[in-house]
């Protein structure tokens, strides 16, 4: 298996346009079919598969044409909570919560109003 934090950028994007082009081989598509399909130019499907740089827009177009977006799963799982964390999250957002600011109606403020200082007629 190759180390992939050895591979420079550019060889990254010529292996991802390898796979790319293996898996429009596989399954029996053309350069064409294929960029009708996803919305791009077979100038653009070449260019990409040929490994030069494309957009990441560009990437997701291909691989929803091809039925491949599963292998950006990784990209959207979210992180499990262990009981600890979870409680600790929760106690944060107990503190955090916004809590009313009373005013202090004592004696000694004078500036009290109480329902008899009010004329309701």
């Amino acid at each position: 298996m190759i180390d992939i934090y050895e591979l420079t950028d550019n060889a990254i994007m010529a292996r991802i346009g390898l796979k790319l082009k293996e898996e429009r081989v596989a399954r029996n598509v053309s350069q064409k079919e294929l960029a009708k399909s996803c919305g791009l130019s077979m100038f653009s499907i070449s260019q990409i598969e040929n490994g030069h740089n494309t957009s990441l827009l560009s990437l997701i177009m291909i691989l929803r044409a091809l039925e491949r977006l599963d292998i950006l799963n990784d990209l959207f799982a979210e992180k499990e909570l262990s009981p600890v964390a979870y409680s600790e999250a929760m106690k944060k957002m107990q503190m955090n919560e916004r809590k009313r600011a009373y005013r202090s109606y004592t004696i000694d403020n004078p500036d009290r109003k109480v329902a008899e200082d009010f004329n309701w007629d």
